[in-house]
């Protein structure tokens, strides 16, 4: 067998645009600014969590509701102004948003918004209020017809951003789904963000839930691993777990997932500076570039419904895609690759031989008759790899384009495929976007 063969004629289902991500493309109060890029790579799911324009609470309900001793049905008691702005950046782009109804990750030693709230009716009475300043107009609000609300982030991983216990975090949710879908059942409401979805925190929310047959339109999770296999491991868990619990229709987004090298105990401790820069450059270099090719090739046949990598805001750290003033790095392009991948929906099957275990591909069809592939070689020998198109005959005029440690996806070659395979350098860690048409004769 080849390394890679693409057969054009055994139809493979439909791709999935799973290169949602974190965040809006403004940031540093608005000084910069990748809406542009947002909009050439078609991000089609934003997640607002943490964001920094210029601060993290952009979005968090004390920044809309900051006085939790005053009246919610009163709107003078609500401050959308910078909230407002900031979800105007993100629809501009064409995206569509996850609003995360919560608090934002507090690391510093006092902790002052991730406390369970003192009555959660009225908790949830404002979130109902949030929905509809942005879906009906409310308080001089918007038509903006967003459909997803997640209930809090990351309860399982501690004080950092919960420190009530798992039962509160479950009551809460509780009072917030109910509240919400009294006030419009055809909204999707979900949760709870799982830092850690195989601990037993996400069994007991789930019981939970059962138990009272409380609605669970979508869950979601996070992973941060530099194995894209983990994450594959945890899309399975996630989906049979919901699944036993009778959650057979609820949506699965995993999002927030990234490359990380170590784990986070590691990363943040004191001396470990060059482990964080270690990290964090290859986020952003070819190696991040193949991770993300890698794990959205994988996903497509996982059991997941959205995705959101963390993220996609200018910012210093967890974003691969932009360095600080905004100059796209390496893993952009992986997005960018994807995008165009999504021009052609209908997938077919691409094999790929055991002597190219390293490798991942993922390849579709348009409705013109042309086609592509995205392959990723992440880690593994730097060498020649066979490519073959079979089952259609050709011949096909097939352009050639590469992210690697020299290339930002620039046309490498053009050349004629007649259904014979041909020979094409992978490096270690790099991804390689094919697309062809067929020639007329």
């Amino acid at each position: 067998m080849r390394d890679i063969q693409i057969q054009l004629d055994q139809p493979a289902g439909t791709l999935k645009a799973l290169h949602g991500v974190n965040n809006g493309p403004v940031c540093y109060g608005s000084l910069i600014d990748v809406s542009h890029y947002y909009q050439e790579a078609e991000i089609p799911l934003v997640r607002i969590h943490d964001p920094n324009w210029p601060h993290a609470w952009e979005v968090d309900i004390h920044t809309i509701f900051p006085d939790f001793s005053k009246d919610p049905s009163d709107p003078e008691n609500y401050d959308f102004s910078r909230t407002d702005e900031y979800l105007k950046t993100i629809l501009d782009t064409g995206a569509k948003i996850v609003y995360r109804l919560g608090e934002s990750i507090e690391h510093t030693k006092k902790k002052y918004y991730v406390h369970p709230p003192e009555d959660y009716q009225k908790w949830a009475e404002i979130c109902v209020n949030i929905i509809r300043h942005y879906n009906e107009g409310w308080a001089d609000g918007y038509q903006y017809g967003i459909d997803y609300w997640e209930v809090w982030n990351e309860p399982d991983l501690g004080e950092r951003m919960w420190s009530g216990t798992p039962l509160q975090l479950y009551r809460l949710y509780e009072a917030t789904v109910t509240a919400i879908k009294a006030y419009n059942p055809a909204l999707k409401v979900g949760g709870y963000a799982a830092a850690r979805p195989t601990l037993p925190f996400l069994t007991e929310f789930l019981a939970y839930c059962r138990e009272r047959s409380l609605p669970i339109d979508f869950f979601t999770w996070h992973t941060y691993t530099g194995d894209p296999r983990k994450i594959v491991e945890h899309a399975y868990h996630v989906r049979a777990e919901l699944d036993r619990h009778g959650y057979m229709e609820t949506e699965s987004h995993l999002n927030e997932w990234n490359y990380l090298e170590t784990d986070f105990t590691k990363i943040w401790h004191r001396g470990n500076e060059y482990v964080r820069k270690s990290n964090f450059d290859r986020q952003k270099n070819a190696h991040g570039a193949a991770f993300v090719s890698t794990v959205l090739t994988l996903l497509q046949d996982c059991p997941v419904d959205a995705a959101n990598y963390y993220d996609g805001q200018p910012t210093a750290l967890f974003c691969g895609l932009f360095d600080y003033h905004g100059v796209p790095q390496k893993t952009y392009y992986s997005f960018k690759a994807f995008q165009r991948m999504t021009q052609h929906p209908a997938r077919v099957t691409a094999a790929v031989g055991e002597k190219a275990s390293h490798v991942t591909c993922v390849a579709g069809l348009n409705e013109a008759g042309g086609g592509a592939a995205l392959i990723t070689s992440y880690g593994g020998s730097a060498r020649l790899h066979s490519i073959e198109l079979t089952g259609a005959p050709g011949p096909y005029l097939v352009r050639i384009y590469t992210v690697d440690d020299h290339h930002r996806l620039d046309l490498r070659e053009e050349r004629l495929v007649d259904g014979a395979a041909f020979e094409w350098f992978l490096p270690s860690y790099s991804v390689t976007l094919l697309e062809w048409t067929p020639v007329q004769a």
